[in-house]
């Protein structure tokens, strides 16, 4: 497979060295910054750089592309990829809004190319031995979950795109939040969500100058920029059936460092069993019921790359034509909690959700 790569940042790089992993051929990468996209063109072999994505998208030996540009751009670029005949990894969140991700599903149904969602923490080991228990039946009828995913001082970019929200569309729920929404969703079997009550904090980018930070992965601070999305999410999300979701994400909060510990944490309850993992850990942690005894088992795990596998998976559906696991149609259920979660806290009150049409 030749692979195209829109977007020479630093999540073009993660996908470009995992595409490589697995015998893919990255061939041409496209950025704005042209010397950006000639520096990251001079890793691959043949890699051809430009600073047009239509110059990959007219080029007809390439078979799929990866989109990783800033949110705001995810729709035009994909549907623009879509209609070029190419089949499309578009990163996460699959757009700015629930309307725009029924855009590009729309054009992917109708020009009948493969699109996947960059949802990668379900290929991780965790999410993938998660996911067996569930399929086992041991944790009998899920009634209730948690997802809490905070970090200290984590603005990625802050002044930059990231902390801008009509090029983000929102702050840690759209960025974090995606992620274990969809993984919390994809272990549950997707049940429709029916109702959404949540709240958003924006309380340090008021105060940019001082702030003091731990971590800023996507590049320095620009003080002279802007920060208009928030730092915190807060909500529980109603599934039919019953069953629930604690959500809770930040990229900005006051928690004391002991605390961080258990501050990356998805959990699972169920009536016969209940399970417990990191995120990014190495082991999942199972409480079940044996001979009328509570029992606890770690399962340890192997390390793998959760993008390399992210990257195996997409080449092997380039190739067969399968449907990808995560679809468009899942990206588009991810964002219809997080657009219900944001007008919930707009307005002060729960928000119900128009069952999905599947």
């Amino acid at each position: 497979m030749r692979l195209g790569i829109i977007g020479a940042g630093t999540i073009g790089e993660v996908h470009a060295k995992a595409a490589e992993e697995v015998g893919t051929t990255v061939a041409r990468v496209a950025d704005v910054d042209l010397e950006r996209a000639k520096s990251f063109a001079k890793l691959y072999s043949g890699c051809l750089a430009t600073d047009q994505a239509k110059d990959i998208f007219a080029d007809e030996s390439i078979d799929a592309v990866v989109i990783c540009v800033p949110n705001c751009w995810h729709k035009e670029v994909a549907i623009e990829a879509l209609r070029a005949g190419k089949d499309v990894l578009l990163e996460k969140p699959m757009g700015m809004n629930t309307p725009e991700c029924a855009e590009i599903n729309a054009v992917a149904a109708e020009t009948g190319q493969l699109l996947q969602i960059g949802m990668v923490y379900r290929y991780s080991s965790v999410g993938q031995a998660a996911k067996s228990v569930v399929e086992s039946g041991d944790l009998g009828e899920i009634y209730h979950a948690k997802a809490h995913l905070y970090r200290r001082r984590g603005v990625p970019g802050l002044g930059g795109w990231f902390t801008t929200k009509k090029l983000s569309g929102g702050g840690p729920l759209i960025d974090l939040g995606v992620h274990i929404i969809d993984i919390i969703s994809w272990l549950m079997g997707f049940p429709t969500a029916s109702r959404v009550s949540g709240k958003v904090y924006s309380h340090f980018g008021k105060r940019m100058k001082d702030y003091v930070y731990e971590d800023m992965w996507a590049g320095p601070p620009k003080l002279e920029g802007n920060c208009d999305v928030e730092d915190s999410a807060h909500a529980m999300i109603h599934f039919e059936g019953g069953c629930s979701l604690d959500l809770q994400v930040s990229w900005a909060i006051n928690m004391p460092t002991p605390n961080m510990v258990s501050a990356e944490t998805i959990g699972l309850f169920g009536d016969r069993g209940g399970l417990t993992f990191k995120l990014n850990g190495e082991h999942v942690d199972v409480a079940t019921e044996n001979y009328g005894h509570n029992v606890d088992t770690r399962i340890l795990l192997a390390e793998t790359d959760q993008f390399v596998e992210q990257a195996r998976a997409f080449a092997a559906c380039v190739e067969s034509r399968q449907t990808p696991s995560a679809t468009g149609e899942h990206g588009q259920f991810v964002l219809s909690i997080i657009d219900a979660i944001y007008e919930s806290s707009q307005t002060d009150r729960e928000v119900e959700l128009v069952p999905r049409q599947d």
